[in-house]
């Protein structure tokens, strides 16, 4: 027969005659063979297999196959493209399995063809998540800690840095080190149990933005001990092939530098200050060195003193208190300061709080917003109750017009302007600080007001209200001179009046004879409440350390009021090299400084949060102020002071 259907012997197997052990027969059994090739019979053995060419080497280590993965050249795209041929599904079905790691990843989920388009977009996907989500929290944060968030964005590098190197090259690091070994690894599988183990660190990415750091570890650390079980899962598999001693050392720094990468992670990118730290809280006082007159047990600078008379008997604005009240303390270190602890009823402080908010502020007396906007003679107290009622909707307070007005829509905090010196010209003499041991008021130099800004934005009256700093009562302060209008005298309110008065009268004679022996002999019947300022805080205001060295009359005392939520108060000597002493001061505390104390450094570092007593809170109703919610969610979060001068000796006047 001619061509493949030719046979070169015939062996009929049922002729027994002819059934004979051929030549091409072993003698143990039946064997076939090709002899098709008649011209190569002088070839008794089979020529070997040709070497792999350059372009069949398989450098990820895997199997030797016919397919046209081997078959690329190294340096051709086709190449490494091969390693990107992988569908949505396939590379989601690997991410969930890393998230739940039961079977051999490599071949139940690889099939044993790993990839390397889904390492790189895990990677990616993880590197985007991070830095937005950080970016995110750290947004959230500032703006919980009223402060300006800047958006870091060399973040972004660091993490590309970090999630990239541990991608990529600790696979590299783990394969090379196997290879040296022995444990014939497969880079690219290798590749792909770091790459998809990176899944999980997506949505932890998300759960991190939440405001609690305990949260945020436990967060973590699952993270680090599911993909920890996983790498170590698949890892071992080709580490065990190893000795025991060197399998262990190269899984211990596996999981080390496994370790290191979710520390790095929840360092750099989970970690977020959601604590109020504006500057109300930060640096948070030291309360073992602040004296309060509520346990005076505890302080031995604190000695208590007899008023002179009785505050109720005085003045029926303390309230009707079952008992008389004529106890004060003196601190041994201060001279001349007297601190008398809360004389008042609740009733009395609500009446005190809802007269400094609602007709205080009202004309003639000013305030810090009076110089930039045009409020309604009724007062901007009246104006925030009819928006909280819906009688105005959408009402902007007005500016004042300007020769630099321009549009309203600038954004420019009003707190910029408080108390803020304009340009003075060359005529004028102002001194250069009120602080000053040589300060002398200014009687006649010109004292121009403040221009009104242009910039200043138009606001609603519930917004302008918490922008309110300050009133003057009485003569007008003339901030930028810190002197007073002497031509501008204005009656300070009866009630505010007839309480300093009765203070300073309960007051007289009081002081102490020690170290720093010192007696207030101001006549009581003397003072007159000729000027005051009424200081609004809000929970991240302070005052800074000042001397008060305006009044013609520093002998007579300075009475303070405080009320709504309690402030940390200092008062050191007449340098600022002078240690202050720290008060703890509560609602209804009354500070009277003496003459021996009127030039001392003084000042209010810190409001307390969440100190207002209860019988102030805007939760309850109060038969003596029936409307009293809308008063005691402003005080919820601020404290009034309300502290009174005399300007001129005894009855003197302008």
């Amino acid at each position: 027969m001619s061509g493949k259907n030719q046979y070169n012997v015939l062996v009929d197997m049922e002729d027994e005659t002819v059934y004979n052990q051929p030549a091409t027969i072993e003698s143990d059994g039946l064997e076939f063979q090709d002899f098709t090739s008649s011209s190569n019979a002088g070839s008794s053995a089979k020529a070997p297999p040709p070497p792999p060419s350059a372009n069949n080497i398989n450098y990820f280590d895997t199997q030797q196959q016919t397919s046209p993965r081997s078959n690329k050249p190294l340096w051709s795209l086709d190449y490494y493209a091969q390693f990107f041929d992988v569908d949505t599904t396939q590379v989601l079905e690997r991410c969930l399995k890393s998230l739940y790691p039961v079977g051999d990843f490599a071949s139940d989920t690889l099939n044993n063809q790993p990839d390397l388009y889904g390492p790189f977009w895990i990677a990616t996907t993880v590197v985007f998540a991070v830095f937005v989500c950080s970016s995110l929290a750290g947004s959230l944060a500032a703006y919980m800690n009223d402060a300006t968030h800047v958006y870091d964005f060399r973040l972004l590098s660091y993490a590309v840095f970090v999630i990239y190197t541990y991608s990529f090259v600790s696979p590299v690091l783990v394969w090379a080190s196997t290879k040296y070994y022995g444990c014939q690894p497969n880079l690219l599988e290798i590749i792909d149990f770091y790459g998809y183990s990176l899944t999980i660190w997506i949505p932890v990415s998300v759960l991190c933005v939440m405001p609690f750091d305990i949260a945020r570890w436990v967060f973590v650390s699952i993270a680090f001990a599911l993909t920890a079980f996983f790498l170590t899962k698949n890892l071992y598999m080709v580490i065990s092939r190893a000795d025991a001693k060197t399998s262990r050392f190269i899984l211990l720094a596996i999981l080390l530098a496994h370790a290191i990468f979710a520390l790095v992670l929840k360092v750099a990118f989970y970690s977020y200050d959601f604590r109020n730290t504006s500057k109300s809280e930060v640096p948070p006082p030291d309360f073992s060195k602040v004296i309060d007159v509520l346990y005076p047990e505890q302080h031995e600078q604190l000695v208590e003193v007899t008023l002179k008379h009785e505050l109720t008997s005085l003045s029926h604005l303390f309230g009707d208190r079952p008992t008389n009240f004529s106890k004060a303390y003196i601190i041994k270190s201060v001279p001349g300061l007297i601190v008398i602890p809360n004389p008042f009823t609740p009733q009395a402080q609500r009446y005190l709080i809802k007269e400094s908010l609602s007709n205080y502020p009202r004309p003639p007396n000013i305030s810090n917003l009076d110089t930039h906007y045009d409020i309604d003679v009724d007062g901007l107290w009246q104006l925030y109750e009819k928006e909280e009622q819906g009688i105005l909707k959408d009402y902007l307070v007005p500016k004042k017009a300007t020769a630099e007005s321009d549009s309203s829509d600038d954004d420019t905090d009003i707190d910029t302007y408080e108390e803020e010196p304009q340009p003075q010209t060359q005529t004028q003499t102002c001194p250069a600080t009120a602080c000053s041991p040589s300060f002398v008021p200014d009687l006649s130099g010109p004292k121009p007001d403040p221009l009104p800004a242009a910039t200043v934005p138009l606001l609603k009256p519930s917004e302008l209200i918490r922008k309110i700093r300050w009133i003057t009562l009485g003569y007008h302060y003339h901030w930028p001179t810190k002197t007073y209008h002497f031509d501008r005298r204005y009656p300070v309110p009866d009630d505010v009046a007839e309480l300093t008065h009765a203070v300073a009268v309960a007051v007289e004679g009081i002081g102490y004879e020690g170290e720093q022996p010192w007696r207030n002999t101001y006549r009581g019947a003397d003072f007159r409440a000729q000027a005051g300022v009424v200081n609004y805080y809000q929970y991240r205001d302070a005052l800074m350390g000042h001397v008060d060295r305006s009044e013609l009359n520093m002998e007579a005392p300075l009475i303070s009021l405080s009320l709504g939520n309690a402030c940390i108060y200092l008062i050191g000597g007449e340098t600022r090299d002078t240690e202050p002493v720290a008060l703890h001061l509560r609602s209804g505390d009354i500070v009277v400084m003496t003459e021996a104390c009127r030039k001392a450094f003084h000042g209010v570092p810190r409001i307390l949060e969440d100190t207002l007593p209860d019988y102030l809170s805007p939760a309850a109703t109060y038969p003596d102020a029936p409307n009293w919610k809308l008063f005691g969610t402003y005080i919820s979060t601020s404290r009034i002071n309300i502290n009174i001068r005399q300007v001129y000796k005894e009855h003197s006047s302008t």
